[in-house]
């Protein structure tokens, strides 16, 4: 007689995915509470509508308890004690957008601090989303850090409100961008402040006696030390008969349109403009287009920002460049104080951008100058 063949187990999509989330609460990735359902399908590469078996078969056999209104609390087993192995080790990145609509720089060095991490056995989770970026974000960052603790959390593009909060509840941070006055946060940006004054001394060694500083409206520090750095390259030059000034949009292609239309709608309008965001660099060079305003004979322009897309552009942009690579290095630094238990430093990483002197940035033009 053939030997017997025993029967196949099958096992179903819903418990293959239970069986995953039981294995990571096991090993204490998520803490008290599980992610949000749409991180979990993500991260878990299911849909919503198996996830949801899953969570029901776990919440029987009593490893979580689905509270309404809260999410899902880890009931079972008991948490992992004991020192953690490199791969517990886990990064939250934190960002107002989500990946796909970040700029180029920004995912560039993204993707480069995921892999370094990748190469220490940590991981880099991301969330993203306005809610936690507003005038009050308390109860979206609760949720946010009790459903997905992480050993560290690397915020990006924050504003005075959330860095706020991270410091109040001592929780593990790292500022990519700058910290504002009375935060103590460790952080990593680009020196702002000595760029745009950098930027300002260029244009007026080159004749240009009305310089323009066209800028996103922000209340990120290192958009503000952006402002003072400009000012500043300013009132260090010993010519007095300079005209200086600041315009701000909301970060609308309309409103930066209206801006530069009253900008360059007056008799005597600036000779040289500082561009603070590498995106609205096509948008004053499309603007300048449409006026009939030549680069750099006519108007002088420098962009505060690097990014692959203006590689392209003819004149070549005169701007100031980071690799993304070295960002991502620096901030590895900051991590990895936070991996070896070390929070509560303010350390503050300055990284200064080369400037690359492109043919945008000329000499003033012969007559422009309004007053000698």
């Amino acid at each position: 007689m053939p030997s017997a063949i025993p029967p196949l187990r099958y096992q179903s999509l819903a418990l293959q995915v239970a069986a995953r989330i039981g294995a990571e609460i096991e090993k204490g990735a998520w803490g008290t509470w599980l992610p949000g359902e749409r991180a979990l399908t993500v991260s878990l590469q299911t849909s919503r509508k198996t996830l949801r078996k899953a969570l029901a078969h776990l919440q029987r056999e009593g490893i979580i308890r689905t509270r309404h209104g809260l999410g899902h609390e880890v009931v079972g087993p008991a948490e992992r004690t004991g020192p953690k192995a490199l791969g517990d080790f886990s990064v939250g990145l934190l960002t107002p957008d989500s990946l796909e609509n970040l700029r180029p720089y920004t995912a560039l060095w993204v993707d480069e601090l995921r892999s370094l991490l990748f190469e220490t056995g940590a991981r880099l989770a991301t969330f993203s989303g306005y809610r936690f970026f507003t005038g009050r974000p308390e109860k979206a960052l609760v949720r946010l850090v009790e459903q997905n603790p992480q050993t560290c959390w690397v915020l990006a593009h924050s504003n005075e409100h959330i860095q706020q909060w991270f410091h109040t509840h001592r929780v593990p941070c790292v500022i990519a961008g700058s910290s504002h006055t009375g935060l103590p946060l460790p952080s990593v940006d680009l020196d702002n402040f000595a760029v745009c004054r950098h930027a300002a001394g260029a244009m007026l060694r080159l004749g240009h006696r009305r310089v323009a500083f066209f800028t996103k409206q922000s209340q990120r520090a290192g958009d503000l030390e952006g402002e003072r750095g400009f000012e500043d390259g300013v009132r260090a030059s010993p010519h007095r008969d300079i005209e200086s000034v600041i315009v701000r949009h909301d970060g609308t292609v309309d409103h930066a349109y209206r801006a530069l239309g009253r900008l360059f709608g007056v008799a005597s309008p600036p000779t040289a403009v500082l561009v603070g965001q590498s995106a609205f660099y096509l948008t004053t060079i499309a603007f300048f287009a449409e006026r009939g305003l030549r680069v750099p004979s006519q108007v002088s322009l420098i962009s505060r920002e690097d990014d692959t897309f203006l590689s392209y552009l003819k004149p070549a942009p005169a701007r100031y460049s980071c690799n993304p690579k070295t960002y991502a290095k620096r901030l590895l630094m900051q991590l990895q104080l936070c991996f070896d238990g070390e929070t509560g430093g303010h350390t503050i990483h300055r990284i200064e951008p080369k400037f690359v002197a492109g043919d945008s940035l000329g000499p003033v033009a012969r007559g422009a100058v309004a007053k000698s």
